[in-house]
């Protein structure tokens, strides 16, 4: 009898320790939790952020200008290499003659049309002048424009000193801003661009020409053999 609460009380003395260390045991660390550390390319880095494309149409009785649609011209042409986004034509609605400020950005729109933007990119909204002399209609739309690390501002500092095998204060500077000045759309930055549908004409050809049993391999052309001269005998 004494025996058996002699073991009792061991056992649960142990049990009680058992809980108190699992009580008291760490966490175990999460993969993953933290986020890597940041290597020194990061420290420079090439910034993005949107901005108006603008340009003001003044309202003239006789309609569209030489000069205003040359204007738009360039306006199309830069909304093209922007990537094609909504066009927004505001109109003042407190000029006045409101109602032949709408006719005139109506005519602006139209303009456009020809030009090459969709009517369904565009859309014509109101806005509040104010104080001016003459009505203006504006025509805008956002471009994604490319933010260069200005290295000029960053000090140089003695590049012999790699004691400590750490990079130098401008190490990556001027490789972000080469980048910068040569991406032609800025917007590729944000993802991947989609692709256009592959053209499978050559394709189409070749496959039929191998149904056919025929060279599947292009003509020759003559002004592309690898003979550079010729040696004649006398």
């Amino acid at each position: 009898m004494w025996l058996t609460k002699r073991l009792g009380l061991l056992g649960g003395m142990a049990a009680l320790a058992l809980v108190a260390g699992c009580a008291t045991r760490p966490e175990a660390p999460v993969i993953g939790r933290e986020a890597s550390p940041a290597t020194p390319l990061d420290k420079y880095k090439i910034g993005l952020h949107e901005q108006p494309d603008q340009v003001g149409l003044a309202v003239h009785p006789e309609g569209i200008s030489p000069a205003q649609r040359e204007a738009l011209a360039g306006f199309a042409d830069r909304w093209r290499a922007a990537g094609g986004g909504m066009v927004t034509v505001q109109s003042p609605n407190d000029a006045p003659d409101a109602q032949g400020a709408r006719a005139y950005a109506e005519a602006a729109v139209s303009t456009l049309g020809v030009l090459g933007v969709p009517y369904d990119h565009v859309r014509v909204i109101g806005y509040a002048a104010g104080p001016q002399p003459k009505a203006v209609v504006l025509a805008s739309f956002s471009r994604v424009v490319v933010e260069s690390p200005d290295c000029t501002s960053v000090p140089w500092e003695n590049l012999t000193a790699t004691k400590d095998n750490k990079p130098y204060n401008r190490f990556g500077c001027t490789l972000a801003a080469n980048m910068a000045a040569q991406i032609a759309d800025p917007a590729d930055l944000y993802g991947n661009t989609p692709m256009a549908p592959a053209d499978n004409s050559r394709r189409q050809v070749v496959i039929g020409k191998y149904r056919d049993g025929k060279v599947t391999s292009s003509d020759k052309d003559n002004q592309a053999s690898g003979v550079v001269s010729s040696a004649v005998n006398p």
